[in-house]
């Protein structure tokens, strides 16, 4: 430095031009800072998207495939969770015992790398599925399911007894998500085969039965059926008051029959004024999606949903579906096998072999 200072005062050149060159001979020994890596993969956690006051989960960091296992640290925090915050790449989790909504963190950091977050919410729902879901008609008819003591709240339409809500037998089927709040708020969703034959991998499925009741029990609790044809025609007949056929489109039917539901205040339909969701007729229908793929692949939920009939064309099953943005109760086919869809019971009025 001493000697910068000397050449500026024996020499004729600005001193500007000396300083300039001090600052670029200083900047030259600078020690480089080392390059900052990013982790490779993506980092990931399961965390329900609805869950009930107090459940406890065990969830798994992973997704990270560089650096090494051994040299990333893991950090789960969210307000309200117990623990709050915990460093682990496997935890015991327990939500929040009050209703609403919550965010759980995941922060992965590894000495030379940049960290990674990610976070998942889950909404904490009521047990009690008439609490649960706002709008919700309940009637004043309801059976226990003496499988697994499930209720289900039921609605006569002319000459047939409807479940009201959907189907989520234990002992068959899958739930949105494989999520069991979801079950319980949606129904369980069922192939075609499972739903005929109350079987989880049926050999030899059982065939449809025409005739208004006299569908396969299934799934269904005893002494209630699959609908047929005839139960689903019957129903829109019932409620339109002229004759409707299985195949017909039932143009303006599905916003009678979905309930502009909530859970905590928000709604389960997506909004569309093509169908504004009247639930006229009480029959309550949500939103409750599908699966396809093996029950590998979700979709639809909070935009649609589709109800077995027993009847099926060769390795096509039929059901009925309603869409957010449509306001008919439409009819098409799906794979037997491959594609999940909701179920409703029903049964002849008085035909009625257990008591209520």
């Amino acid at each position: 430095m001493q000697i910068i200072i000397d050449m500026v005062r024996k020499s004729s050149i600005s001193p500007f031009f000396f300083f300039v060159a001090f600052l670029v001979l200083m900047q030259g020994c600078k020690k480089e800072d080392p390059e900052t890596l990013y982790m490779s993969g993506t980092l990931t956690f399961d965390l329900p998207r609805y869950s009930y006051p107090g459940e406890t989960f065990l969830l798994e960091a992973s997704g990270i495939t560089s650096p090494r296992p051994d040299s990333v640290t893991y950090t789960f925090q969210g307000a309200h969770f117990i623990p709050d915050s915990v460093v682990a790449n496997s935890v015991q989790i327990t939500v929040p015992d009050s209703l609403g909504s919550f965010t759980l963190s995941l922060t992965a950091a590894a000495e030379g790398y940049a960290k990674s977050v990610t976070s998942r919410t889950t909404t904490v729902i009521h047990r009690i599925f008439s609490v649960m879901i706002e709008g919700f008609q309940a009637t004043p008819d309801s059976i226990a399911d003496p499988r697994d003591g499930r209720v289900y709240y039921y609605k006569r339409y002319g000459d047939l007894e409807w479940f009201v809500q959907n189907l989520n037998f234990s002992g068959a089927g899958i739930t949105y998500s494989n999520t069991p709040a979801l079950g319980n708020m949606m129904g369980g969703l069922y192939t075609w085969n499972q739903a005929v034959s109350g079987e989880d991998a049926p050999a030899h499925p059982p065939h449809s039965s025409e005739g208004a009741g006299a569908g396969p029990q299934g799934v269904c609790p005893p002494g209630w059926t699959i609908p047929t044809a005839d139960d689903w025609a019957h129903l829109a007949s019932s409620v339109q008051g002229t004759a409707m056929g299985f195949l017909d489109p039932w143009d303006g039917l599905g916003e009678v029959f979905s309930v502009d539901a909530k859970v905590n205040g928000q709604k389960l339909w997506k909004y569309h004024p093509d169908n504004e969701k009247t639930n006229t007729t009480g029959w309550n229908a949500l939103p409750a999606g599908y699966a396809v793929l093996g029950g590998e692949s979700f979709s639809g939920n909070g935009q649609t949903s589709f109800w077995w009939s027993s009847t099926a064309d060769g390795n096509q099953g039929y059901y009925r579906l309603i869409h957010y943005a449509v306001n008919r109760f439409s009819c098409a086919t799906a794979d037997k096998s491959a594609v999940y869809a909701s179920v409703r019971c029903v049964r002849k009025v008085n035909d009625n072999p257990l008591a209520d």
